[in-house]
């Protein structure tokens, strides 16, 4: 019989690894937020919003990029989310996260700009088409000397009370150099250990 476990709990252990950092990043928590509806909250579920809050809809004006629940940012007006999150010091990570102009909407009022510890990562838009039209973002950014890093999402577009979507936010550690050639090396060898037993057999 081929020994084939351990290499199979090798290979399971980088996806135990890139679980995100971020609190309910696909704004699934929002529990009462049933198909069909919206709401607006402040502060919870993992995230820290502006005055006035975040919007977060399910089969509303659009339909979510993951789980059935997203988010606006241009509730009654702009507003603004964000995480503190806690990993190791100077720590490289790869945040990503799905955007979409409303349907409907004007690139004016679909701007959603993205920052890490104050710094912008840019700012997007676009013409709202008939369906939702999600776009995958992915950028690496780093944990500053003690280890946080401040994740925000804030609506700048016209402040008229409908604006982009946000949804699967995540932010997955990126191995380091050592760790990946570790993991490398400890795979070869028990790749050559089920060739040996392979052999005898």
């Amino acid at each position: 019989m081929k020994k084939i476990i351990p290499i199979v709990a090798l290979l399971t252990l980088p996806a135990v690894a890139q679980a995100s950092f971020v609190i309910n990043g696909s704004f699934e928590d929002y529990t009462s937020v049933n198909a069909g509806s919206w709401s607006i909250f402040g502060n919870g579920h993992g995230w820290t919003t502006g005055n006035n809050g975040v919007e977060i809809r399910n089969a509303v004006a659009g339909s979510a990029a993951d789980g059935v629940r997203f988010a606006e940012l241009d509730t009654t007006a702009n507003s603004w989310i964000s995480q503190t999150i806690h990993t190791n010091v100077n720590q490289m990570l790869e945040l990503s996260f799905s955007y979409a102009p409303r349907v409907g909407v004007s690139a004016a009022s679909n701007r959603i700009q993205a920052f890490w510890n104050g710094q912008s990562l840019g700012v997007f838009t676009g013409n709202g088409n008939t369906t939702t039209s999600w776009v995958d973002l992915t950028f690496d950014v780093q944990a500053d000397a003690s280890g946080f890093g401040v994740l925000k999402f804030a609506a700048v577009g016209t402040s008229d009370g409908v604006g982009g979507s946000l949804d699967n936010v995540s932010l997955t550690a990126i191995p380091e150099p050592e760790s990946a050639a570790l993991f490398l090396a400890g795979l070869g060898a028990l790749v050559a250990v089920s060739r040996r037993r392979q052999a005898r057999d």
